[in-house]
Order: structure tokens, then sequence, then C-alpha cells
């Protein structure tokens, strides 16, 4: 489906127009949308336009929830739109940001300043406190994967581990944890997870075995020493905590 197609589908025509002639000439500027409480921005790339699309257009992020989200991470945030996203829809929840690059991380802090419950954090998301390199990143900034670095050294990148979040910000629990980290899944999902996931009631989860071999063996075997149900959204696995719900 086109760009102008999507648009229109899901605004109209003339809502559709002046969007897409924003988009095509450039002249982003602060963009408004009707499911996102404040403005907004993107930069003018292909990347940020597929977050856009997908997380605002499209709704990805958007499941049915049988309580009030109170506390929510945001693993992998890119330029913010799923916090923003989450702000909006849950207004009363505390939700942390965590995005490692530095420049889709400067989007994510302007594009989530307005919402005070929003916390943004430069780091990576991995199995403990840690430092991480990125690797690949000539396929652009919504993609590059990572691996640990044994020091921090002035191209690592600072990592934190889920639980260690729990820990700091004082999140008894998460309500909803998504996580779009590029294959860090795999190392994630392999060795700490006992302590953060048997206390998460939803999980949105994108697997990059295409990136990383074994991400998916990795999640589904530490999912399975629990009581979790799961469904398919798009590119998202849904998993949902029967034992807490």
């Amino acid at each position: 489906m086109s760009r102008f197609s999507n648009l229109y589908r899901k605004l109209g025509l003339m809502k559709a127009i002046s969007f897409y002639i924003k988009v095509k000439t450039k002249k982003l500027g602060r963009l408004s949308f009707h499911n996102l409480s404040k403005p907004f921005s993107i930069r003018n790339n292909p990347y940020d336009y597929a977050t856009f699309e997908e997380v605002i257009l499209n709704e990805a992020y958007n499941i049915e929830v049988p309580f009030s989200p109170e506390y929510i991470i945001d693993g992998g945030g890119n330029i913010g739109l799923t916090a923003c996203y989450f702000a909006t829809k849950y207004p009363k929840a505390i939700i942390i940001s965590v995005e490692p690059d530095a420049e889709n991380y400067k989007t994510l802090k302007t594009n989530t300043s307005a919402y005070k419950k929003i916390i943004a954090i430069k780091s990576g998301i991995w199995k403990k406190n840690s430092y991480l390199k990125i690797i690949d990143s000539h396929v652009g900034n919504n993609a590059f994967t990572v691996t640990e670095s044994p020091e921090a050294d002035e191209q690592a990148i600072k990592a934190v581990g889920i639980y260690n979040l729990m820990i700091e910000y004082n999140f008894p629990k998460i309500d909803i944890l998504k996580l779009d980290i590029e294959g860090s899944e795999k190392e994630l999902f392999e060795t700490n997870f006992e302590d953060w996931l048997p206390k998460t009631k939803i999980l949105i989860i994108e697997l990059h075995d295409a990136m990383k071999t074994g991400c998916s063996k990795s999640v589904f075997n530490a999912i399975s020493k629990y009581d979790f149900s799961f469904s398919i959204k798009g590119e998202n696995i849904i998993f949902t905590n029967n034992a807490i719900i």
C-alpha cells in the first residue's frame, strides 16, 4: 500500500493530502495527529516515516488490555512515538522509554518532553547493567544491532537490565513491556529474566531472527517457564501473563 493510500484510508482525502504534501516537500516541522495528545516531530528520512506509519498511523500497539496500566517500559524507544502513544492512551501510567542511539534519543527527548510521566533514558536494554557496541550500523537508525563490550570505552553504549530499571524507578511490576531491540532479545531472555518476567503482565515483542539467529528460541524458552498465552498483531507477538491478570 502506498504512503498516500494509507494516509487516505486513515485520515480522509483533505487531511491526507495536507499531510502527504508535508512529507513530500520535507516541510514537516511539528506535526499533530488525532491519536497523540501532543505535537511530535519526525526527521526527513525513510526510517522515521516508517516508524510513524507503524506506531501512529497503523496503531501497532493498540491492543486490548483488561486493566488500567500504571507501569510501562518501552524498550527500543527509537524517536519516542510509542511512548507518546502509550502516554496518550494510558495517561496515568509512568513510562520508561529506553533508546541507545544518540540521534534517535535527541528526537525522543523532543517528542516526549511534553509528557510529564515519560522518563527518557539513553541506554540499551540488556540482560544486566553493562556496556554495548553497535555493529552493522549501516542498516539505519531503526535497525542496528549491538554486542556486549568488556569495558566502557568511548565507543561503548550504556546498557541497563530490566530488573535494574524496576528497582531504580520503583516499579513493583510491569504492566506493559514493549521490546523492539533489534536482536538483543536473544541475550535478554537467556539469563536474568526470572526477576522481571513473572512480574510482567503484557509483553509486546518483535523478534529478529533474521538479524540474530536464536532470538525466537531464547524468548519462547523463557516464556515457557510461566503461564503465558500469546497472540500476534502485525510484526509483534503479544504475550499475556495469565497468572497475574
